[in-house]
């Protein structure tokens, strides 16, 4: 029962959590991936709703596998032109008996068990989604400073450009080349920009703030392991990943629940005593006991065939998501794995290249034995390499994070 209680002290803490939220959490947040998930976990409606939902399955275990609530009873008996005869003041308890009451309980509790399991898997969710959008935030700040870079190289060299066009051999169609490229890098500028903006406003969607809200620049991508092995991802997914716990919890559920439909052959016992209070002689007592005849037999095995499908239907639901489990682990791990080698190559084989490429170049254009084409199409290749890279560090964090998820938490 102490996890059981575990949602609703996590729901009280979460809403004094958020009623004392300040100012510098909501407008200023420090910009890691750890600061936005766990403030995320802080303000996400999304979040709250989850752990509430958790709570409200584990308060309907109290209302579970509790005996009906007494009747009494008040009778009037020989009413007549000379008043009452007598007076019966009786009480009532029906008891069900056999372990019901213990399966009622023991249904309520799986189904709690499995909503808590599925509060988790929504946070886990939320922290995948938030580490992704965190991810793609930091690549397109990047992204604004490699173009801003650029741009400051093409106007210095339009600049230098202009200033020896008619002093040199510089040709008018060299500056006109110059103020192409410096147009295209300053419009290439404002469209970096605007997706810092819009990833930014999407981060603070997830995160539960208001999508203008101000975001501090951000402080790189987060380390990841590079020693994972696929079986080992399964096997975590296979013990931690909580849609799956949900669905055992759920088979336990309707287990238990077949169970209790066995025991609808087995009557109810009520047992009652009333006091009988009359006006002339002795005052008396009566004492009662019942039991319930299970007649209906077709509606009991309709009821018994009906909870044996649930037990199969979600042993099947259970054995497939761990089917698909294994599988998305699989895909995940496998395009986690080509993205590491794809982003070695580009460090390794295509951006030092293109770095000593665009050297090369300027000292060749400074010394007149390289062409404005030359360099400026060596600018254009490291920048669309960094980009490139920035996007495949994108998907790395992506992939890392799915396998996050589907193992149930941090690797």
């Amino acid at each position: 029962m102490q996890r059981l209680r575990l949602p609703l002290v996590a729901a009280l803490l979460l809403n004094l959590s958020i009623a004392s939220a300040s100012a510098t959490d909501r407008d200023l947040p420090s910009v890691t991936a750890e600061s936005v998930v766990a403030l995320a976990k802080k303000l996400s409606p999304e979040m709250a709703a989850a752990v509430l939902d958790a709570d409200s399955a584990s308060q309907r275990v109290g209302a579970a596998g509790v005996q009906p609530d007494p009747v009494v009873t008040l009778q009037a008996w020989d009413v007549n032109s000379r008043g009452v005869g007598q007076r019966w003041i009786g009480a009532q308890q029906t008891f069900r008996l056999w372990g019901k009451t213990d399966l009622e309980r023991g249904v309520a509790e799986a189904d709690a068990d499995a909503a808590w399991h599925r509060s988790h898997a929504i946070e886990i969710d939320l922290v995948a989604r938030v580490k992704t959008a965190f991810a793609q935030y930091n690549a397109a700040q990047r992204a604004v400073a490699l173009s801003k870079s650029l741009k400051q190289r093409v106007d210095q060299l339009l600049e230098l450009l202009r200033l020896r066009y008619g002093a040199s051999s510089v040709e008018q169609e060299d500056v006109i080349k110059a103020e192409l490229e410096a147009a295209n890098a300053a419009a290439d500028v404002a469209r970096r920009e605007g997706e810092a903006k819009s990833t930014a406003a999407r981060l603070n969607a997830l995160i539960g703030r208001d999508a203008r809200s101000p975001l501090g620049a951000p402080k790189g991508f987060p380390s990841l392991k590079t020693k994972l092995t696929l079986a080992g991802v399964q096997d975590l997914a296979r013990a931690s990943n909580p849609q799956l716990a949900a669905t055992h919890a759920q088979v336990r559920s309707a287990t238990t629940a077949k169970k209790l439909t066995d025991l609808n052959y087995y009557p109810d016992i009520t047992a009652g005593a009333n006091f009988v209070q009359r006006q002339t002689g002795e005052n008396s007592g009566m004492f009662m006991l019942g039991f319930t005849v299970p007649l209906q037999y077709e509606a009991k095995d309709a009821e018994q065939r009906a909870a044996s499908a649930s037990v199969g239907a979600a042993q099947a639901r259970n054995e497939a998501l761990r089917i698909r489990l294994d599988g998305e682990v699989a895909e995940a791990w496998f395009r986690l794995e080509a993205v590491r080698k794809a982003i070695r190559i580009f460090e390794q084989r295509q951006l030092p290249p293109a770095k000593l490429s665009i050297e090369t170049a300027r000292s060749g254009f400074d010394a007149g034995t390289t062409s404005l084409a030359a360099l400026l199409d060596s600018e254009r290749r490291l920048r669309a390499i960094e980009l490139e890279l920035l996007g495949l560090k994108i998907e790395e964090q992506s992939r890392y994070a799915d396998l996050e998820r589907l193992a149930g938490g941090s690797l």
